[in-house]
């Protein structure tokens, strides 16, 4: 219990210290930094591919009996795609990962209702503060989230996505959703607020990128989700600051998203 506590301590007074250097970790999104993002995704979507078009098996939770047979009784799978570190590329970091749900009593339709109502985004998920549908034409969208992550720091985000939902088989449904506008929000809600422009900022999240595998599974639907994201690599004098928030924010948003849509889809 002490010792506990004095690990406590020590965080506490050296995120307080730390804070007033917060102005000296600002960045800017390198064009090098973004052309391995695009490369990486390129590569992640060809991999896609061949499972949503019938070449591999349609869930990556397919390949290991003993997590499936996890998540069809009630276990979230949830796991990184580059092991235990994200991957370093130049001036970043690519964090990669996958989680499946199984939702009793639910069709494909259901779930996809829910992932496409942005207006009701902010009332589901609670990292979601305000949410809109900007647009929809079939089943391609636009939305607005104003989204805020508490990992030992709390960081705010104005994010702008595109998403399209195709149907590929009688049962099974999957999308493409795609954030490439990321403005960081300072002080959000406050008479001072202060949004960066896009590619600009402290640089914990500069893209985001999701992809559903969605298919009907005896009494409900399995519901997988991948998530590759882009940040900032660990600037050396605040990495014990800096370094949970990065390489956590990504595996418990992920969680979070799959137990509030299992959730939504239930009520």
């Amino acid at each position: 219990m002490l010792s506990n506590f004095l690990r406590l301590f020590f965080c506490l007074t050296v995120f307080t210290s730390a804070a007033p250097l917060q102005a000296d970790i600002l960045c800017q999104l390198k064009p090098a930094t973004l052309q391995s993002f695009n490369e990486y995704a390129a590569n992640v979507e060809s991999q896609l591919e061949r499972r949503w078009s019938g070449h591999a098996p349609f869930l990556e939770v397919d390949g290991n009996r003993s997590e499936r047979d996890g998540v069809m009784h009630g276990d979230f799978a949830i796991r990184s795609v580059t092991g235990d570190d994200p991957l370093s590329v130049p001036e970043g970091l690519i964090h990669d990962w996958v989680g499946t749900v199984y939702i009793p009593k639910a069709r494909p339709s259901e779930i996809i209702s829910v992932l496409q109502d942005f207006n009701r985004h902010k009332r589901i998920y609670p990292d979601v503060i305000d949410s809109r549908l900007l647009s929809r034409n079939g089943d391609t969208l636009e939305g607005y989230w104003r989204l805020e992550q508490k990992h030992v720091l709390t960081v705010d985000f104005d994010v702008y996505q595109k998403v399209r939902y195709e149907q590929v088989a009688p049962d099974k449904w999957v999308c493409r959703a795609y954030t490439r506008q990321i403005s960081e929000v300072e002080h959000a809600g406050e008479r001072d607020e202060h949004r960066f422009p896009d590619g600009e900022g402290h640089g914990y999240l500069w893209r985001l990128y999701a992809y559903w595998s969605i298919e009907s599974e005896g009494n409900g639907a399995l519901a997988e989700c991948r998530t590759i994201s882009l940040s900032r690599d660990v600037p050396a004098m605040l990495g014990f600051v800096i370094k949970p928030f990065l390489h956590q924010m990504p595996r418990d948003s992920l969680a979070a998203t799959l137990r509030d849509t299992k959730a939504a889809v239930a009520r």
